[in-house]
């Protein structure tokens, strides 16, 4: 955000860029867009992708309106985004005054594994904790 303001106005013909995915906590989406309607920052807590703190969250409106600014007229923006934010990273360009004119999917299978026990989520969202009704055998052969 920094160096985009040290840029000129209507200077720069194209940006290809690999935004922040956001993968971190998933915030209340409503207090998300509480911000952004009223031109605030929205600052998340925790980490993102690995813990890293500046991959937390999409880039809001503020830092798209700066990549408005510098853009030529006619000139287009390409941002990558992971399937699970992209709505958010859309929304946001789109209230910085970016149109949003075609969007691409590439599948890419392959990385960290991504498997979650949904009812243990549930419960760990919910605080609850499991009763132990019994134990296996370990060792144990059919016979």
């Amino acid at each position: 955000m920094q160096l985009l303001k040290h840029i000129p106005d209507n200077s720069i013909h194209a940006i290809v860029t690999d935004p922040p995915y956001g993968l971190g906590k998933v915030p209340d989406i409503r207090v998300v867009l509480e911000h952004w309607l009223d031109g605030r920052e929205y600052r998340p807590t925790g980490g993102g992708f690995m813990g890293q703190e500046w991959d937390a969250f999409v880039p809001g409106p503020a830092v798209w309106h700066e990549c408005m600014r510098i853009l030529r007229p006619g000139g287009f923006c390409v941002a990558f985004s992971g399937t699970r934010t992209v709505d958010l990273l859309g929304l946001a360009m789109r209230l910085a005054g970016f149109e949003v004119r075609d969007l691409f999917s590439w599948n890419q299978f392959q990385g960290f594994p991504k498997s979650l026990d949904i009812s243990k989520a549930i419960d760990d969202h919910h605080g609850a904790v499991r009763e132990v009704v019994g134990r296996g055998h370990s060792g144990a052969t059919a016979g």
